[in-house]
């Protein structure tokens, strides 16, 4: 990979330790996003694969460079604890990046043991970043100096014009159809459009992860309902594309950290309703999790979000910031 010259480059190496062929995703859409960045300022970035062994023990060699910048982004903490004995030997700077809405549920979760693990593995890494205000809350004070919130999304140039929108189409994903995604209340509030002001909606659930029991008995619940399209794993550019054709993306998740693809959504100019359960970003507006609440934000307008919890400034403001470090150090 060449190494460029641009501001952020100048020999400086980008470790992503990260699941480089994993599923789609918010995440995997995160890190891409950030690669394609760097890589844009001229930044060698090279990945560890935390997916798949085999790739990641061929990436040992490129780990003992100093001038290096590793990225951890996990969902799980407990990834954070186990590679931890790692991260704290390999030269250069660590940043563990904490994705996952459900991160505070987890730490509160935790006994007192693995509550220990988790404060002394947290030591080992230079920098936290943590994609709201109550990740950082709930870490333990005496790491505080060491987080920073961050937006998870970095916007990427379109490689082609974007399609035409249509007035009435809605979009959701869902992570393998898992409950708190409620995909299920998408159906039901697109359902009472049709019934009323918007007859013609239609809804595209873009699916991703594990294809099992639970997105089986999704497409089950919306067989022959021909407004309503089940896709698997669409592409970054398919889900683009669909983001930019929708009216409204819907969001009725229980939980959140800084969706990512409600960032992208936004940035492709649909409107997007999200369930008033997580931090959402200015832009957003708001309904509880009910189908009859839903449908009149989409056909009325909800809540306005004011954005509090989430941060403005993104990775790759992080990643510069502490490029800059790596190379003030030598």
């Amino acid at each position: 990979m060449a190494v460029g010259t641009s501001r952020t480059g100048s020999g400086l190496r980008v470790l992503q330790w990260a699941q480089e062929h994993g599923e789609v995703g918010g995440v995997h859409a995160s890190h891409r996003q950030l690669t394609a960045a760097l890589r844009a300022e001229g930044c060698d970035v090279r990945y560890v694969d935390t997916g798949d062994a085999r790739r990641a023990v061929s990436a040992v060699p490129a780990l003992w460079r100093r001038r290096s910048l590793h990225l951890f982004h996990v969902t799980r903490l407990w990834r954070a604890v186990v590679l931890a004995p790692v991260l704290a030997l390999v030269p250069g700077r660590t940043v563990v990046v904490l994705h996952s809405g459900s991160t505070a549920g987890q730490v509160r979760r935790m006994g007192v043991v693995a509550g220990l693990a988790l404060r002394l593995a947290l030591h080992a890494y230079d920098e936290i970043w943590a994609v709201n205000d109550e990740i950082r809350a709930v870490l333990p004070a005496g790491l505080r100096s060491r987080v920073r919130v961050v937006t998870p999304f970095v916007p990427v140039p379109r490689a082609a014009a974007a399609p035409a929108r249509e007035p009435h189409a809605l979009a959701v994903a869902t992570n393998a159809g898992l409950a708190h995604y409620h995909a299920d209340l998408a159906v039901e509030a697109v359902r009472l459009l049709r019934a009323g002001p918007w007859p013609d909606a239609t809804l595209r659930v873009l699916a991703y992860g594990r294809d099992g029991e639970e997105l089986a008995a999704l497409r089950a619940s919306v067989e022959g309902q021909e407004w309503v399209d089940v896709t698997f794993d669409a592409s970054p550019q398919e889900v683009r594309d669909v983001l930019a054709s929708s009216a409204v993306f819907l969001r009725p998740t229980a939980w959140d950290g800084d969706s990512v693809i409600v960032r992208e959504a936004l940035a492709e100019g649909a409107r997007v309703v999200a369930g008033d359960t997580s931090p959402r970003p200015v832009g957003v507006e708001l309904s509880s999790l009910d189908p009859a609440d839903l449908a009149a934000a989409v056909s009325g307008g909800g809540r306005p979000s004011d954005g509090r919890g989430l941060a403005e400034r993104s990775m790759l403001d992080a990643a510069r910031a502490s490029l800059a470090t790596v190379r003030s150090r030598g």
